[in-house]
């Protein structure tokens, strides 16, 4: 699944679940959970090869930037214009934890031969993915968005 939709989906966690003890643990398995979904990203059906060249590297940069930037657009609307500072900081760490086990996998894409302390979740990862084609493995992360946004509209956060 694209950065995006796991941090929208750990906005409306942090939302939901109020406290962050909670909240985060929940956010982190949550993102197991989105990649039961049937998706397509950028990495879809491809080889190591295609991954480093191209436009996908380009790709995933972008679309990093705009998953980065939808958790501090949150963040800051739960700090400046709600008032909620516990709010805004349970946002920004379920907002981490729901694209970390991405995080902490994503180096082996790149750097080849890399045996890192995560492996485990890089292999639960690579299980636990269900690859989709376009258009249906985009529309069904527009859908789980949707979702999202309608339980943090619902919670008063937009």
């Amino acid at each position: 699944m694209l950065l995006t939709p796991h941090t929208v989906v750990g906005v409306a966690i942090a939302m939901a679940i109020p406290n962050p003890l909670i909240a985060v643990p929940v956010a982190f398995v949550f993102h197991f959970l989105g990649d039961l979904v049937p998706h397509w990203d950028f990495y879809s059906n491809t080889k190591r090869e295609e991954r480093l060249e191209g436009w996908r590297p380009m790709a995933v940069m972008g679309e990093m930037a705009i998953g980065v930037a939808v958790g501090v657009y949150f963040t800051l609307h739960a700090l400046w214009v709600m008032h909620n500072p516990a709010l805004s900081l349970n946002i920004f760490l379920c907002g981490i934890a729901s694209v970390l086990p991405d995080v902490i996998t994503g180096p082996s894409i790149y750097i080849k031969g890399i045996d890192s302390i995560f492996d485990f979740v890089h292999k639960l990862q690579h299980k636990l993915q269900f690859q989709a084609p376009l258009p249906w493995g985009v529309i069904s992360q527009f859908a789980v968005m949707g979702l999202c946004l309608l339980l943090i509209a619902s919670l008063g956060g937009l």
